[in-house]
């Protein structure tokens, strides 16, 4: 039998504390297993040790991330033989040196969720974005806390999707109820049957396209980017695409949209180009579904951005 273990990453006051002792103790999680709560963060929220002990689930703390060691996790399971582990870890901390550590045979890194304060992630995306995509770039499932009626659901997914594609979302409302990102306005009228893409919404509207290609079938679209290469698939095809900086500005994700017209093979990588077509669907077998193409009408090149950079504003 191996030893799961659930890593919980995210900011202080992101609600880490609240979320863990939740799940040991309003739900079935601890039912029939041997528990250990590492804990290396204290925050406003404090757990209660008698309240956890009752669900079979032991308590460690840990002040300092150089514990993080191949000795420090061998001497937890000799000590405590837990069936599965969870670890809080210290916003502050080295998400990478934690995913590095050796581990005891039969222990393993199974899932890694992260809260965010949806309230104060725009602060943390100016102001520590290399910090926030250790927590995210792992990150399985991610849930976004305290939504209010002023925050912009497309801004939050948009920027987490940039650094991790794969990961879930959730999004919980202040009052802990479960919201969703239909009812998200969009910065552009998506009723319209033209759309000229402003620059500013060229991720916004990429992204969309991506999870609801149907919205988006039989529109003209007007789009501007740069020429990121050829399609392997299309014979015309080619991408066009811009770079959301996920980390640093040598730690970028393209974003783009597949586009058809005969003068793909003429095209010079990374030239700029605005497009205008109208988009058809086609099925995409690697990820199982539909997906836009635009099929160009009129293609120019056109003079760079000034700053090339994708943004979810």
């Amino acid at each position: 039998m191996k030893t799961r273990i659930y890593l919980f990453t995210g900011f202080l006051d992101s609600g880490k504390t609240t979320f863990i002792q939740d799940t040991l103790i309003s739900t079935d999680f601890c039912e029939g297993e041997k528990s250990l709560l590492i804990v290396s963060e204290q925050g406003e929220v404090e757990y209660s040790q008698e309240e956890i002990e009752t669900v079979n689930c032991d308590i460690v703390y840990v002040t300092n991330e150089d514990e993080w060691s191949y000795e420090f996790f061998e001497e937890l399971k000799k000590k405590y033989n837990p069936t599965q582990v969870l670890i809080e870890l210290n916003g502050m901390f080295n998400v990478n040196r934690l995913m590095a550590c050796s581990l005891p045979d039969e222990w393993q890194i199974v899932q890694v969720l992260t809260t965010i304060n949806a309230q104060t992630f725009g602060l943390y995306i100016q102001n520590m974005r290399s910090l926030l995509f250790q927590h995210v770039v792992h990150t399985d499932l991610l849930i976004f806390n305290r939504i209010n009626e002023n925050i912009k659901k497309s801004f939050l997914r948009n920027n987490i999707k940039a650094i991790n594609s794969t990961c879930q979302i959730i999004y919980e409302k202040e009052d802990g109820t479960v919201n969703t990102l239909d009812d998200d306005d969009l910065p552009f009228d998506i009723t319209q049957d033209e759309l000229e893409i402003k620059d500013i919404d060229f991720g916004i509207f990429c992204m969309d396209a991506l999870d609801h290609p149907d919205k988006y079938a039989g529109k003209t679209i007007t789009l501007k980017g740069k020429f990121i290469g050829r399609d392997k698939q299309l014979e015309d095809g080619f991408v066009i695409g811009r770079l959301a900086m996920v980390c640093c500005e040598e730690d970028t994700s393209l974003i783009g949209m597949v586009c058809e017209h005969p003068a793909a093979k003429q095209l010079i990588p990374d030239e700029w180009i605005q497009v205008k077509g109208k988009i058809d669907l086609e099925y995409d077998a690697d990820i199982g579904g539909e997906v836009c193409i635009l099929k160009v009408e009129d293609l120019k090149v056109v003079p760079p951005l000034e700053n090339e950079y994708v943004t979810f504003d």
